[in-house]
């Protein structure tokens, strides 16, 4: 069966000399002979998968290079085509994206037509407008301007007054934020080879690079570490936003996520020691983690083995547990011990999981190593087995337990309250919204022995108000 493209083109050139009375008979014949060419393809399609009858294509392989090698006319056609209406379509989508991106004069000329068009009564100290004036302002900016931002669903956003009325600096705020998001946007397609709105690491990563001399708060960043500051930013983005593991992350996900404003935050010049204390991207954070990756590496061999990472953060991990670790992460072999090590990605999702435990993305790692048997959910034999180490590590520590495995089985089953009382799954740990706190419990001795001694805390704290 001949191609869509070439069977149009010799239905051209077989009809060029008739006439239509009408161009809409022109396009109609045109498009009663496309419909033909794909009705043939169905048709052929389901004489070779009969199932396609019944059952609907959803997913469409690309075509390997066996089958280019078999045909290779029509696969270099085929793929020339597909690769040139790919280039011209996310050229354009990019053009129609710059052209909503409103420039810092823009913004202005707009706070002066709305502070121009403020909507009785009057206060210098609250300018508000209603949707008549408001639309008013939309018919003095372009048009595409004015369908980006000045649209009914958008004044609807805000809370109305008695009048009807918004705050027209509250929607200014809003119109600075879309923009700066429209802008990042923008930005981030550029680094979109495939043009699917997905960026790999590698694509990330070069993102970063060049993004890199663009924030004040990382002008002291140092060329030798500037690899480690890139794994360290792009691990953060592909922890919470490819839980999967697929190996790429969305564009619209990344612009909605506190993720990214949190990096973007270092543009600002005037951001405060203690704002960058705690966040991820800053430099002293990042060097921060490097140092305690570096302090485990004992060997200095640029990986962690199972006895290195049990030192983390004051050795409370039992040894269960960093086995796990080992078992479900990659790991690299050493060469001389024979043993498997991880690298400094794999530390950083450990890392990422044991801070922000209250997460989602948290729970589910920990979840997995949790789970023994790769079944989707823990019995009561997962419980005990991983709190007995718990109970072992507490009396290495030179501490004494205050409690059994059945008890403590017995309390956590009773704090998540499963679907199915003999099993917890990842949706029962997420939804009981004390899943940090029963991952620290069967992981870490240190958690438990705080949990155990929450009241005495609180006591404390009492006392010293």
């Amino acid at each position: 069966m001949r191609l869509p493209l070439e069977a149009l083109r010799l239905y051209v050139e077989k009809h060029r000399t008739e006439t239509y009375s009408t161009e809409e008979d022109a396009e109609w014949t045109v498009q009663k002979h496309l419909a033909d060419i794909w009705r043939a393809r169905e048709e052929a399609e389901m004489a070779i998968e009969p199932s396609l009858e019944h059952i609907p294509r959803f997913y469409a392989k690309r075509p390997t290079s066996a089958h280019k090698e078999a045909s290779p006319t029509r696969g270099s056609t085929l793929s020339g085509v597909r690769q040139e209406v790919s280039k011209v379509a996310r050229q354009s989508l990019r053009e129609h994206m710059i052209a909503m991106v409103l420039e810092p004069s823009d913004l202005d000329r707009c706070w002066h037509l709305l502070k121009a068009r403020c909507s009785p009564p009057i206060s210098p100290m609250d300018e508000r407008i209603n949707y008549d004036d408001f639309c008013q302002v939309a018919e003095s900016l372009p048009p595409l301007a004015a369908a980006t931002f000045f649209c009914a669903s958008h004044f609807l956003k805000f809370p109305l007054d008695r009048f009807g009325r918004i705050s027209s600096l509250h929607f200014l705020q809003w119109m600075r934020c879309k923009n700066a998001i429209l802008r990042t946007r923008v930005e981030l397609s550029c680094y979109d080879g495939a043009g699917e709105g997905y960026l790999s690491e590698r694509e990330l990563e070069m993102w970063i690079t060049d993004l890199i001399p663009q924030l004040p708060a990382l002008s002291d960043l140092r060329d030798e570490f500037v690899p480690f500051y890139k794994v360290t930013a792009v691990r953060k983005f592909f922890f919470f936003l490819d839980p999967k593991r697929r190996g790429r992350v969305s564009l619209k996900h990344m612009l909605a996520s506190p993720i990214l404003h949190q990096l973007l935050e270092l543009r600002r010049s005037d951001a405060t020691a203690d704002e960058l204390r705690h966040n991820w991207f800053s430099l002293d954070y990042a060097e921060m983690l490097y140092s305690d990756y570096l302090d485990l590496d004992i060997d200095q061999n640029g990986m962690l083995s199972v006895a290195e990472l049990a030192r983390f953060r004051g050795g409370g991990l039992t040894m269960p547990l960093v086995q796990r670790v080992f078992q479900e992460c990659h790991t690299y072999c050493n060469k001389e011990t024979q043993q498997n090590e991880i690298d400094y990605k794999s530390y950083l999702d450990f890392v990422l999981a044991s801070t922000y435990k209250a997460e989602p993305e948290a729970i589910a790692y920990f979840f997995r190593l949790l789970d023994l048997q790769r079944c989707g959910r823990l019995s009561g034999f997962e419980v005990s087995y991983f709190f007995r180490a718990v109970i072992e590590k507490i009396e290495e520590l030179g501490d004494e337990p205050n409690c059994t495995v059945e008890d403590v089985q017995d309390e956590i089953f009773d704090m998540v309250k499963p679907c199915d009382p003999l099993h917890i799954t990842l949706h029962d740990l997420v939804r009981c919204k004390v899943g940090d706190t029963i991952t620290g419990m069967l992981t870490d001795a240190n958690a438990f022995w705080q949990y155990d001694r929450r009241e005495q805390y609180i006591n404390h704290d009492g006392d010293d108000s």
